[in-house]
């Protein structure tokens, strides 16, 4: 009996071995061909970061050179690949002249034949944006010997933002129906714009617009200080009459590159960037009539109004103004050092500091009005405004959102913008950040008895008015600064 089940049992080792080397073999694959892959994916991966990264560092020259912007993606993209070289792409000597090179065959793979099973895609896809997409042929180790295919091919993509606009004023509305538009106003013959900063060709400042510079009747109307040192104006499309008034005798000063009125630019897009998110708090608004108040950050459903008895003290963070706006007829003002130590608002704010705030404002409300100019920021003529930006909030000061996408359509007036920014000739205000209105035709007055300094302004379009002077402060240390990968 015993000898019987024997034999019934004979040759069952055979297969309990055979199906354990398969399975070692498929964990054998799995470790071998999985770590590689993984490996491999990895470098691909970093090897397509760094060269979004190097792409993006060139993308604010003007006119944008693509070479140079390919060329410089392309050496990092060999540095980080084994085996790779630019010599046999189409970047032997140089890069074509175009915003995308390599684009996908018919196997959605990049043309650009880098070697060792390596080819590339680069886009300059907007004005900030830039992509590096990456495909390696990788060889499999194992699992041919299983009937697998022997190589497989990984993808690897990156964008990289540069997001900062070099200008202390950039006016960027681009609707083909309002080109020859002056986005840059200056009204009557009193008001000036004085451009300051900048320092350098690259560095640039001045002012930056998609359309025309209209400098008004005052002489000077638009000046430069330091004077040789401090910018230039860049229009894409300066129409006739606007540029006749521009190169008339007195009417400009101290830009940086002698001749003709404007310089030459190309299409900027408006740059996005991102919208800090408030604290949970929320506020039903707040008025001050008389005294000082202080106002937290959060999100406010009404109107933040500050008569002209009282002053409103805003503690660092942001305040999200969901209706009514922001109207200012007294003072609204940041925390200074005078103001520390201090407590309120769950901080304790000590000296040193971070005491910048972000005002955000929507033209529309929560209640779903289209009015384009619906919850303004207003400020009276004897009102005083004083803001400190911070890094935090990307050096933004005053955020204007868009209406969405129908935000053209509905606001109709020319040049198709909102009317959100409104501040009254005579008016004093520091704002030491970016006033950041994508969509927004601000109108800015001066005062002859008082400072009137902005940070950057990045507008739809601007209208300076009033008898004294705007001061436009260039600092390429405080300009909204988005830079890096965005996936």
């Amino acid at each position: 009996m015993h000898r019987s089940w024997l034999r019934k049992q004979s040759g069952q080792a055979v297969v309990l071995v055979a199906v354990a080397v398969v399975v070692l073999t498929a964990i054998l694959a799995l470790a071998l061909d999985g770590g590689g892959i993984y490996l491999d994916r990895r470098q691909v991966q970093n090897a397509a970061d760094s060269a979004a990264l190097a792409g993006a560092e060139l993308l604010m020259a003007i006119p944008p050179s693509y070479p140079s912007i390919h060329n410089q993606a392309i050496a990092n993209l060999v540095r980080n690949l084994p085996g790779t070289s630019i010599g046999g792409t189409v970047c032997s000597a140089s890069c074509p002249n175009q915003a995308m090179i390599g684009a996908p065959g018919g196997n959605g793979v990049g043309t650009i034949n880098l070697g060792a099973g390596y080819y590339a895609q680069l886009w300059v896809t907007n004005s900030y944006t830039y992509m590096a997409a990456v495909w390696h042929t990788h060889q499999v180790v194992i699992a041919p010997i299983h009937g697998f295919q022997s190589t497989i091919s990984l993808p690897a993509r990156a964008w990289a933002q540069n997001a900062n606009l070099p200008y202390a004023v950039a006016l960027l509305q681009d609707k083909p129906a309002n080109g020859t538009w002056h986005d840059l106003n200056i009204t009557g013959g009193t008001a000036v714009l004085a451009l300051q900063g900048g320092g350098s060709a690259a560095a640039r400042g001045g002012v930056f617009t998609n359309a025309s510079i209209d400098p008004g009747s005052g002489t000077p109307a638009i000046t430069f200080s330091p004077s040789g040192n401090a910018g230039d104006l860049w229009a894409v499309n300066q129409n006739g009459i606007d540029g006749s008034l521009l190169n008339n005798p007195g009417r400009v000063t101290g830009q940086q590159t002698p001749g003709s009125l404007p310089r030459l630019g190309t299409h900027l897009d408006s740059p996005s960037y991102p919208e800090p998110v408030p604290p949970s708090a929320s506020f039903n608004g707040s008025t001050v009539v008389n005294g000082t108040a202080y106002l937290c950050p959060g999100q406010y459903t009404n109107q933040i109004n500050v008569q002209s008895a009282g002053t409103a003290v805003l503690f660092p963070g942001v305040y999200k103004v969901q209706a009514g706006g922001v109207n200012v007829q007294g003072t609204l003002r940041t925390l200074t050092s005078s103001d520390l130590p201090i407590s309120g608002c769950g901080q304790t704010l000590t000296t040193g500091a971070d005491l910048g705030v972000i005002l955000e404002i929507k033209p529309d409300n929560v209640g779903g009005s289209t009015r384009c100019d619906k919850n303004p920021f207003t400020v009276g003529s004897s009102a005083t405004v004083t803001l400190s930006a911070s890094l935090n909030y990307f050096n933004v000061n005053l955020y204007i959102e868009t209406m969405g996408q129908t935000w053209q359509s509905v606001c109709t007036a020319q040049p198709l913008g909102t009317n959100v920014v409104q501040v009254s000739a005579g008016a004093c205000y520091n704002i030491s950040g970016a006033i950041y209105a994508p969509a927004d035709n601000m109108i800015i007055g001066t005062s002859s008895a008082c400072g009137t300094t902005l940070g950057q302004v990045i507008a739809w379009t601007l209208t300076v008015n009033g008898s004294g002077t705007l001061n436009a402060t260039f600092s390429a240390n405080r300009l909204p600064y988005i830079k890096g990968l965005t996936q």
